[in-house]
């Protein structure tokens, strides 16, 4: 079936790309749901059972059928970005971000997730801050997530962000909103 043009102009108007520091290139843009369901069904697959339980504050197996699920964005209520590099002819994903936005209040509830291989080369904090425009540009008035104690390193990366934090005692999570527009 494929992108229709309007989901074309999407994926085209929010692609970019960012220079890692040792000069490698990753490109940032929406995920096209047909063409990168089997990079991200072996993102996932690959993931450490760690990064796993951070990424869905519990363990999940990784299934097809739940990956496909995964892909069935529409590009305003359901946006998913994700990271790229390239060897040669292929490709391979290295990061995902995703938002789902309630229209009726305008807050979109974000997650993002790095592959282990891939850490601590500033691809999370530029994915996010990537995913943060592109919410904004598409008229998210605020963006809010839910995220392990354990998982300290995106606590203060929101914090450095400018996410609101805060302790939730009855979930066990910490919570973060960013206000994007009034």
């Amino acid at each position: 079936m494929g992108l229709l043009r309007e989901e074309k102009d999407i994926v085209k108007r929010f692609e970019t790309t960012y220079v890692l520091d040792d000069g490698g290139v990753v490109i940032f843009r929406p995920l096209k749901p047909e063409e990168d369901l089997e990079m991200l069904y072996q993102f996932y697959s690959s993931l450490s059972k760690e990064k796993n339980y951070f990424r869905f504050l519990s363990y999940r197996k990784v299934t097809r059928w739940i990956v496909e699920e995964w892909t069935k964005i529409n590009y305003y209520e359901s946006m998913a970005l994700v990271a790229l590099v390239k060897n040669g002819e292929s490709s391979k994903i290295v990061a995902d971000s995703r938002y789902f936005l309630d229209r009726k209040t305008g807050a979109a509830e974000i997650a993002i997730v790095v592959h282990n291989d891939w850490q601590h080369k500033g691809i999370g904090t530029n994915l996010l801050l990537h995913t943060i425009k592109v919410a904004k540009e598409m008229g998210v008035k605020k963006i809010f997530a839910y995220v392990s104690p354990e998982n300290r390193k995106i606590i203060r990366i929101g914090k450095r962000l400018g996410f609101n934090t805060k302790w939730y005692p009855d979930i066990g999570e910490y919570g973060g909103e960013l206000i994007l527009s009034e």
